[in-house]
C-alpha cells in the first residue's frame, strides 16, 4: 500500500519495519490528512517492537502536515504499543529544527540524525581545513581529466551532475569548458558548497548549481541526468554501494556514469624510492582504519560492471614531474601531510614514532619533487559505463 498526494509519497518497507515519507508535504486537503492517520495506525498495528519513521527525502513540510504527524504519533503514544524512531538529515532546516520536538512528545519517540556521523571520516573531511587539499588536486588532475571526460562521453548540452562535488572546483571548470546545460553539484559539506557558491557568483557561471545533500538519499528525480559524475568518493565511504544506487537512480537509460578513484599502490617515486613506497604503505592502512579504501582505482571495472553497466571503460590519469608543476605537486604532498600526519594521524592518536615517519615519508617525497632529477608520479583511475536502456 501506498499513500501519494500532489507531490509526496507515503510507502512502507517491510524489511526495515520503516514509513518513507518522500516529496513535499504541503497539504491542506483533510483526505490526505486523514489517509496518513488512517495508513500509519494500519501499519501500527501490525508490527512490534520499533516501527521507523523516514523523512530524509521529505524537502519540505507545512503545518497541516506536522499536524498530521502529531496525530501518528498521539495515536503512537495512546497505544504504547510500540517505540517510534524518527529519523533525519541535517541537509534539510526544517527537519533540523523540528524533529527533535516531535521526538519530546513521549518518551518512547527517539529521533536521530542520520548523516550525523555516517562516515568515520566524516568529521575532517567537511571541513574548511580540507578545502585546499580539494583545490590542489584539482590544479594538477583537471588538465589530464578534461580530456578524459570527453573520452567518456561527456558533450556540450548534456544534463550533467557531480555528486561528492567537493568545493565545486571541477564542477565549475565542467560548467564552463565542457558547457553542459545544467552542471549540478552536491555534497553534505556545507564549508564545501558554500565556497562552491561564491565561487559560482564571482566567475558569473549562470549552468551550474550546488546544493547541500546526502550522496545516499538524493533529493532528485529518477533517470534525470545524460552524465552523472563521482570522483575520489565513493573511496572514503564505509557503504559506497549506497551512493552507487543513487548514482544508478539519477542516469538516465542509455546515460553515462563516471567514476574517479585512487590506488595507492601506483603511487612511486625516485630518489627516497624506499620510504616513498613505506609512507604510502602505512597511509593506506591507516586510511583503512578510517573506512577508506584508497586502493579502489584497481575496483572500478569490478564496481561498474555490478551496476551492470555496458561499454565499461577505464582510464588512467598520470599525473607526473615531467607533465606537471612541480611545485604544485609539491604543494599536493604538503596537503596530504598535513592531512594523514595530523589530522587522521590524531584522530586515530597513532604514536610518537609513527607520526615522524610519516612526516619523514611525506618529506622524503616533497624532496625527490624537488630534485631537478628527481620523478614521481600520482596515478588515479576513471572509470564509466553506459545505463542500459
Amino acid at each position: 500500500m501506498i499513500v501519494t498526494g500532489e507531490h509526496y509519497t507515503v510507502t512502507y518497507d517491510p524489511l526495515d519495519q520503516q514509513l518513507n515519507f518522500e516529496g513535499i508535504f504541503r497539504t491542506y486537503n483533510k483526505d490526505d490528512l486523514k489517509n496518513i492517520k488512517n495508513y500509519f495506525s494500519e501499519i501500527h498495528n501490525k508490527v512490534k517492537g520499533t516501527l521507523k519513521l523516514n523523512f530524509r527525502k521529505l524537502r519540505y513540510i507545512n503545518s497541516a502536515g506536522i499536524q498530521a504527524l502529531l496525530d501518528c504519533l498521539h495515536y503512537a503514544k495512546s497505544q504504547s504499543k510500540l517505540k517510534i524512531k524518527l529519523i533525519g538529515t541535517k541537509v534539510l532546516t526544517w527537519e533540523v529544527k523540528t524533529l527533535p520536538r516531535l521526538s519530546e512528545l513521549w518518551d518512547q519517540i527517539e529521533f536521530i540524525m542520520h548523516d550525523d556521523n555516517f562516515y568515520e571520516s566524516q568529521g575532517i573531511i567537511e571541513q574548511d581545513d580540507f578545502i585546499p587539499l580539494l583545490r590542489t588536486q584539482t590544479r594538477l588532475l583537471w588538465p589530464l581529466e578534461k580530456k578524459i571526460l570527453v573520452k567518456h562521453g561527456f558533450k556540450s548540452g548534456m544534463k550533467a551532475a557531480d555528486i561528492c562535488c567537493g568545493c565545486g572546483d571541477v564542477a565549475l571548470l565542467i560548467a564552463k569548458e565542457l558547457k553542459p546545460s545544467i552542471m549540478v553539484g552536491i555534497d553534505h559539506s556545507l564549508p564545501g558548497i558554500k565556497h562552491a557558491t561564491q565561487l559560482q557568483k564571482e566567475f558569473d557561471v549562470s549552468n551550474a548549481d550546488f546544493k547541500l545533500g546526502d550522496a545516499t538519499a538524493l533529493m532528485l528525480d529518477d533517470e534525470l541526468f545524460d552524465f552523472v559524475i563521482c570522483r575520489l568518493s565513493i573511496q572514503i565511504f564505509s557503504k559506497p554501494e549506497e551512493i552507487l544506487k543513487e548514482l544508478y537512480r539519477i542516469t538516465k537509460p542509455g546515460g553515462t556514469i563516471y567514476l574517479i578513484g585512487e590506488d595507492y599502490d601506483l603511487i612511486v617515486g625516485y630518489p627516497n624510492a624506499e620510504s616513498i613506497r613505506q609512507v604510502y604503505d602505512k597511509a593506506g592502512i591507516y586510511g583503512k582504519q578510517m573506512g577508506m579504501d584508497l586502493y579502489n582505482g584497481k575496483k572500478l571495472f569490478s564496481i561498474l560492471a555490478k551496476l551492470k553497466l555496458r561499454d565499461i571503460r577505464i582510464d588512467y590519469i598520470h599525473v607526473d614531474t615531467n607533465n606537471s608543476d612541480r611545485e604544485d605537486l609539491a604543494n599536493m604532498i604538503k596537503s596530504w601531510r598535513y592531512f594523514s600526519a595530523d589530522t587522521i594521524g590524531k584522530q586515530l592518536n597513532i604514536g610518537k614514532q609513527d607520526y615522524e615517519q610519516l612526516l619523514k615519508g611525506y618529506d622524503d617525497h616533497i624532496e625527490t619533487i624537488n630534485n631537478p632529477l628527481g620523478y614521481t608520479i600520482w596515478t588515479v583511475a576513471a572509470g564509466s559505463g553506459v545505463k542500459r536502456k
